[in-house]
C-alpha cells in the first residue's frame, strides 16, 4: 500500500513558508534601520537565521513537488516513510519491532507515533544520517524509540492513515497486533 504527496497541500504549505519568509525579511529590514532609524542586533540575528531556515525549506519543498514517488509504503516486511527526517533516516521499520502506535496532536500537526522496541538497528541508521540530538528526544528510559509520521503533505489525513496502517498490520501480521 502506498501513500503519495498531495500537491495542493504541498503548495499551501509552500505559501505559508513564503509568507513567513516575507515577514522575516521585513523584520530584517526594520532591524537594520532601513524602515526605522535604529539598529536592532537581536532582530538582525534572529530574522537572518529564520530567513536561512525558511529559504532552505522553500527550496526543498519546490524540489520535492516534482517527486512522484510514494512518501509512505506499507509492505509485508514493514513500513518505509519519508515524511519526517527521523522516519526517512530509520529506513524500513519491521512490523515485529513496532510495539505500539498512537495518533495525537503536536503543535499544529497531527502525528502518528510508532513505538519501536528493537531500537538498536534503527538508532545506528539514524545516527549515520541525523544528529545524535534527534535520538535523545526520540527515546524513552525503557529503550524504546519513537518515530513520528505526519500526513500534512499526503492525500489522506492522519487519522485515516493511522487506521490504514493499523488495518494493514493486522492483515499482514495478525499475531503481532498489539499496536
Amino acid at each position: 500500500m502506498e501513500f503519495y504527496r498531495n500537491r495542493k497541500k504541498s503548495v499551501n504549505l509552500l505559501l505559508i513558508y513564503t509568507g513567513i519568509l516575507i515577514l522575516m525579511v521585513l523584520i530584517l529590514l526594520y532591524s537594520i534601520g532601513i524602515l526605522s532609524d535604529s539598529i536592532i542586533a537581536k532582530g538582525i540575528a534572529l530574522s537572518s537565521i529564520f530567513i536561512l531556515i525558511f529559504g532552505f525549506t522553500i527550496i526543498r519543498t519546490l524540489i520535492s513537488l516534482n517527486d512522484k514517488s510514494p512518501l509512505i509504503v506499507l509492505t509485508p516486511e514493514g513500513i518505509t516513510a519519508r515524511v519526517t527526517a527521523m522516519s526517512k533516516a530509520a529506513g524500513l521499520i519491521s512490523w515485529k519491532d513496532i510495539t505500539d502506535m498512537e495518533v495525537g496532536k503536536a503543535g499544529g500537526d497531527t502525528l502518528i507515533t510508532l513505538v519501536i522496541c528493537n531500537a538498536e538497528p534503527y538508532k545506528l541508521s539514524i545516527r549515520k544520517k541525523l544528529s545524535a540530538i534527534a535520538l535523545d528526544n526520540a527515546k524513552d528510559p525503557g529503550g524504546d524509540l519513537y518515530v513520528y509520521l505526519t500526513a500534512s503533505v499526503l492525500d489522506i489525513d492522519a487519522y485515516e492513515l493511522f487506521n490504514k496502517i493499523k488495518t494493514y498490520k493486522a492483515q499482514v501480521h495478525p499475531a503481532i497486533v498489539n499496536a
